[in-house]
């Protein structure tokens, strides 16, 4: 088993951000992954009622990366 870590952009309002973030975290898990932690590392306002919110997301999975 390998333990990853991805880097998540995400833009939008509360509700945008939460359903993206949703299918990033169910994508993760509907490819055997099981998500280990999910941090806050940056949020910005952006524009009236939007954010720029950045995720760092660690989870282990048991597919290996191919080497290029």
């Amino acid at each position: 088993m390998a333990y990853r870590c991805l880097v998540v952009s995400l833009e939008g309002n509360d509700k945008e951000i939460t359903a993206k973030l949703n299918e990033v975290l169910s994508t993760i898990e509907q490819e055997g992954g099981e998500v280990v932690d999910v941090e806050t590392s940056f949020a910005k306002e952006h524009g009236i009622d939007g954010f720029v919110v950045l995720y760092t997301i660690k989870y282990r999975a048991i597919r290996e990366l191919p080497e290029e």
